[in-house]
């Protein structure tokens, strides 16, 4: 065997680990950008319904406190299964969601996206108010996955008649680039093209998540 050969045999391990540690950087910056993505609309929806939400789930097998980000990661996205995976050891539990807002706070459970879109089905002629007093969770959980019940039940195929946000644009207009068009007009129930317009009059750019990565990094 030459010389050459070896030391190429040799280096292999080691440039295959390096690819592995890239791998986990890349996968650790996609999930910081993930983290503050969510974190952000969070302050939107503090920001225009003056009311904040926090997902919460502690493992009862190993005590380990979940993050938002794990508990969306965790659920199964089965109508039925309203539990999400511990992280750590893989233990099932069932997030709550904690709001706070001007009449108090609620919590009431948490559930997933598909779950949330499988029980709104049959309640478009409701109207917000009404929706919210009887099936809590429901509600809540509508707004932390799609931003309101008007993108939720778009997601079903039904228009919904109904409003529940209301002077909103001095509200929004921080978080104009660095949010997606798309979760800023979901979460105040405007069409994307509005949005679009208006930081287009304002001349700030559209939002990307490389700026959002260098703002993390940045802050660390």
């Amino acid at each position: 065997m030459s010389a050459g050969m070896g030391m190429s045999l040799t280096l292999r391990p080691v440039q295959r680990q390096e690819q592995r540690q890239e791998q986990r950087l890349t996968q650790a910056q996609r999930l910081a950008v993930e983290q503050k993505l969510f974190q952000t609309r969070m302050q939107l929806i503090l920001a225009v319904r003056d009311e904040d939400y926090k997902p919460r789930g502690t493992c009862p097998t190993c005590s380990y406190e979940l993050s938002p980000i794990e508990i969306l990661r965790g659920f199964n996205r089965d109508p039925r299964d309203f539990t999400t995976a511990c992280p750590i050891c893989g233990t099932r539990i069932r997030p709550q969601l904690i709001c706070v807002g001007q009449s108090g706070r609620v919590e009431v459970l948490f559930y997933c996206s598909v779950q949330t879109l499988d029980q709104l089905s049959g309640k478009e002629d409701l109207q917000p108010e009404q929706i919210s007093r009887r099936y809590q969770a429901i509600y809540r959980s509508a707004i932390v996955h799609f931003g309101g019940l008007k993108p939720a039940f778009k997601k079903i195929g039904i228009e919904y008649p109904f409003e529940d946000i209301h002077d909103w644009k001095s509200k929004a207009s921080p978080f104009l680039g660095h949010l997606p068009d798309t979760i800023i007009a979901d979460c105040v129930g405007v069409p994307v093209s509005k949005i679009r317009a208006i930081r287009r009059e304002h001349d700030i750019p559209r939002y990307i998540k490389a700026r959002t990565l260098d703002e993390i990094k940045d802050a660390e």
